[in-house]
């Protein structure tokens, strides 16, 4: 996998939605891996924010287009 297909669509056009998250995963690990390096005492809620952070990306673009796929097939029926 490059790092165009995580930041393009699938039509291969420039995602700005993806290339946010993809930038942002990359800085959060950075500073995640730099707090670890320095020893800060916070690294545990930063670690379990990045998680929730990750996992709630996923869930809701998930429900994003389950809620798309559920539109668009209600307009097919309309329209027939």
């Amino acid at each position: 996998m490059s790092v165009k297909e995580l930041i393009s669509n699938h039509d291969g056009r420039l995602s700005t939605t993806a290339t946010i998250q993809f930038f942002g995963f990359v800085a959060a690990v950075g500073v995640m891996l730099y707090s670890v390096y320095m020893d800060k005492a916070y690294v545990p809620e930063l670690f379990s924010t990045f998680l929730f952070a990750c996992v709630g990306t996923a869930a809701t673009k998930g429900v994003a287009n389950a809620l798309q796929r559920t539109g668009d097939r209600g307009r097919r029926t309309e329209e027939q």
